[in-house]
């Protein structure tokens, strides 16, 4: 663009050569005091490589153009990659954004990036993974209901029990991510009401897929007489579906995920994965967009917002209620 614009004005003669200059110029000028005037809202999922969150960025880029507003959308490539979303973080910062709505990878280490982000007068908002600080003025927390995602899990889960030999693996418990703690402690004392004898295995999680599927196949071959696994994350749901493919046993030990991606709601569709508690990402940055439209006036403070999730299944999927969850770019899933 740039060599044709200068070919085109090596033809014109010096006054016409100053009339384009000028036009350009202000062109340029005008340009950019608009687009200053555009309040710019930074999202940082904790991760790009995952569909879960591609629901929320067509959904904030829809709210930001009604508004007239444009947002930036960058993350990390794996939910462990914490030094990149505090860079990226803090580069936001410097560019004097409106607002920051941040999917954190560690429950301490975003605090620091978030404080800076006050000391600017830039609202927060915190989607999903709840920081170990509270809410606070500028900080509201739009969290997934772990509580419930535990009692959905749990409640899957019992259709499975068989006398009183019952054994459940519950992976991708995670420090950092402190709604998979929730989740778990509540799949443990739910589970205890149906069988009260019942045992469970647990393993943290790792992004990493060779380590998961390595972690899961070890868990399956050593305990033969599973019921069920309930994983917590997109990449643990992942590992314990291929591991249960390769030893065969799809089918035979239910796989209840806690988060979607495009081929584990396809394994679902299949009935190859029992179910999948989906996240409701999109309502969730919905409201974090609409807090900071509001905090911007000066007419909320920080808060706590809580999202249900929802059960998806073989039976509900096609439903317009979880295709509203689930659908990116106005299609299905």
């Amino acid at each position: 663009m740039h060599d044709i614009l200068v070919s085109a004005m090596m033809g014109l003669s010096r006054s016409g050569f100053l009339n384009v200059a000028i036009m350009l110029l202000t062109c340029w000028g005008l340009l950019g005091c608009r687009r200053a005037e555009r309040p710019l809202i930074a999202i940082i999922p904790a991760t790009t490589a995952q569909e879960l969150w591609e629901s929320a960025h067509v959904e904030a880029s829809r709210i930001a153009g009604t508004w007239g507003w444009d947002t930036f959308w960058n993350g990390p490539s794996r939910e462990d990659d914490l030094l990149r979303q505090i860079q990226i973080m803090e580069k936001e910062l410097d560019q004097g954004v409106a607002g920051i709505i941040l999917a954190p990878d560690h429950a301490v280490a975003l605090i620091s990036p978030v404080r800076a982000a006050l000391e600017k007068k830039i609202p927060v908002a915190i989607l999903d993974n709840p920081l170990t600080a509270s809410p606070k003025e500028d900080v509201v927390f739009v969290l997934n209901d772990n509580a419930a995602t535990g009692r959905i899990a749990a409640e899957r889960v019992s259709h499975y029990l068989k006398g009183t030999q019952n054994e459940v693996a519950i992976l991708g418990v995670h420090p950092n991510f402190l709604g998979t703690i929730v989740a778990a402690d509540t799949i443990r004392d739910e589970l205890q009401k149906y069988a009260p004898g019942i045992r469970f295995i647990e393993q943290g999680s790792t992004f990493g897929s060779t380590e998961a599927e390595e972690s899961a196949e070890e868990l399956i071959e050593a305990h033969p007489t599973l019921r069920a696994i309930v994983t917590l994350n997109v990449s643990q749901t992942r590992a314990a579906y291929n591991a249960l493919s390769r030893a065969k046993l799809v089918g035979k030990v239910a796989l209840i995920g806690c988060e979607q991606d495009f081929d584990i709601i396809y394994r679902v569709r299949t009935g190859e994965i029992d179910s999948v508690i989906a996240k409701d990402t999109r309502t969730m940055v919905r409201d974090a967009m609409q807090w900071i439209h509001q905090r911007r006036e000066g007419t909320v403070t920080g808060e706590t917002i809580i999202v249900p999730p929802k059960l998806v299944t073989k039976q509900n999927v096609n439903s317009p209620e979880i295709q509203w969850i689930l659908a990116v770019n106005g299609g299905t899933n």
